[in-house]
């Protein structure tokens, strides 16, 4: 008897998260298909989303998948890069030994304006991948 009291809850339960999974996913699909990306890219847009992943790169265009949320100068700081000028939505990076010259960088970092709740696209310049950083 106590068995089925405890057992509908908890199936209600894993129905809600399962539901609420397959709601995030298809709103992730929908915003992925729109900015030009694939099923593909879905899981890692998903480790993304849940932040269990800082970003990874879409091809070899130089533009990457990340949070929403602005967390890539810290990340880049940690690596010996640090931000020298921003530009609107472009950010501009040098090493740490450059630091002092004003008419060099190393990588930019353009802020596309394709976001959503769920990630943001953006344009990594130089020879330079996410995947470098992480």
């Amino acid at each position: 008897m106590k068995a089925k009291r405890i057992k509908k809850p908890i199936i209600a339960i894993a129905i809600l998260i399962a539901a609420f999974f397959v709601l995030t996913e298809c709103c992730i699909y929908y915003y992925l298909k729109s900015y030009g990306c694939g099923i593909k890219e879905l899981p890692q847009t998903t480790l993304v989303y849940f932040h269990l992943s800082k970003g990874f790169s879409v091809g070899d265009s130089g533009k990457f998948i990340g949070r929403h949320s602005d967390i890539y100068d810290e990340l880049f700081e940690e690596n010996g890069y640090y931000m020298s000028d921003q530009l609107g939505l472009v950010k501009y990076f040098k090493n740490a030994e450059n630091k002092n010259d004003d008419y060099h960088h190393d990588f930019d970092l353009f802020y596309s304006y394709d976001w959503c709740h769920w990630f943001r696209v953006y344009d990594l310049g130089g020879d330079h991948k996410i995947e470098d950083f992480i």
